[in-house]
């Protein structure tokens, strides 16, 4: 079986699908995955085959580009700021850009099935106009339709241009879900209604080394605070977090990122640890409480060694993720950092928290893998 993934350039957006990747080529399918040219250095080590499509980044146009949505987006609700992102933006502007070097590559190379995720919508309209099955490969929590009809207004727009009327029904698309449903709000109508569970990427426990970060930390308890790959240089706000929590009898290990510089947060009592990384999976056994932005991975990884949060949300789905959170009981989101404390006290010693948190690792821990998954896609393709 011939299988074409694709995801945008951001390294949280390829990582997931990693495992799915390595799998179906471990079961002998043949793989390529495409992705913008600036993202091509993340695939490097992975031994698949590797596609550029697009132009590369202009980091002075997206530096406008960012500002004038986050003008067009005030005042705005976080749904109404996800939808416009997602279709004016990713769609109307990103793969708008991408898709005719997408269309090129699916028909050149004759893929039998498209795994795209959910925010790469090129590769989605690619497999269409040229007739290829597809599936949508999940990087967060699933989205409503609602929250993605204008989204899918502006890519049957594009496809119109290209001679497609409309983009195929979406109900029987398998939708690969590594989000819990254990967080998934009930009675919502989903953009992608059939879900198949997927283990997610580097959340499961495994017997890991003691990162020496932790050694000679004073206190009973540890917090582990960051902002994952993509937001960790957010000014001022791992600066607040830390500092929420600098005088409070707790450890904290904060992970900066790996081009992080610590000298930013100054001087620093013994308790707090600053990193630029240490793999969470390491870290998550030994902490009590993370404290994150929201990010995909960092939610899951604790939860899948049922460790609850506190989450104070910045961008995109990051509200939504909180949200679920909380409405789990997992954790509590708040606005900002003047309620990481209290929030923080509050995960630590109410044992409701870590409980729910050790309920939904469970869940995960009954997901899927990869393999298993890859084996139902090569079903699949044969019944299409």
């Amino acid at each position: 079986m011939r299988l074409m993934f694709s995801s945008g350039a951001g390294y949280s957006h390829i990582e997931p699908m990693l495992p799915l990747a390595r799998a179906a080529r471990a079961a002998g399918d043949e793989v390529a995955f495409a992705t913008g040219p600036e993202a091509v250095r993340y695939l490097e080590n992975t031994g698949l085959r590797v596609i550029s499509v697009g132009q590369p980044n202009d980091p002075g146009a997206a530096a406008s580009m960012w500002q004038r949505a986050r003008e067009e987006m005030a005042g705005m609700t976080a749904d109404e700021r996800l939808s416009h992102l997602v279709a004016e933006y990713m769609v109307g502007l990103g793969a708008a850009a991408r898709l005719d070097d997408m269309v090129g590559f699916v028909r050149d190379w004759q893929p039998d099935l498209v795994i795209a995720n959910l925010a790469e919508r090129a590769a989605v309209m690619a497999a269409c106009l040229v007739g290829v099955p597809y599936a949508m490969h999940a990087i967060g929590p699933p989205k409503s339709a609602a929250t993605m009809e204008r989204a899918w207004e502006v890519a049957n727009g594009l496809v119109r241009e290209r001679g497609l009327d409309e983009l195929p029904p979406r109900d029987a698309v398998p939708y690969l879900d590594f989000w819990p449903s254990g967080l998934t709000p009930a009675d919502v109508a989903w953009e992608y209604p059939t879900r198949w569970p997927l283990q997610s990427a580097g959340v499961t426990p495994t017997p890991s080394p003691r990162p020496a970060v932790l050694d000679g930390l004073p206190y009973d308890r540890t917090v582990y605070v960051t902002l994952g790959t993509t937001h960790n240089a957010r000014p001022g706000v791992l600066e607040g977090m830390l500092t929420a929590l600098r005088d409070e009898p707790v450890n904290v290990v904060a992970t900066i990122g790996r081009d992080g510089d610590a000298s930013r947060f100054g001087e620093q009592p013994d308790h707090v640890r600053i990193e630029q990384f240490v793999p969470q999976t390491q870290l998550l056994p030994a902490v009590d409480a993370v404290v994150c932005h929201g990010g995909s991975a960092t939610v899951l990884g604790a939860l899948a060694h049922g460790v609850p949060l506190v989450v104070s949300p910045l961008a995109t789905d990051h509200f939504e993720v909180a949200a679920q959170v909380q409405a789990a009981e997992a954790g509590i989101a708040v606005d900002s950092s003047d309620g990481i404390l209290d929030a923080v006290r509050t995960v630590l010693t109410d044992p409701a928290y870590r409980a729910a948190a050790e309920s939904l690792a469970a869940e995960i821990a009954e997901q899927p893998a990869p393999a298993a998954v890859a084996a139902r896609l090569r079903d699949l393709e044969v019944s299409i």
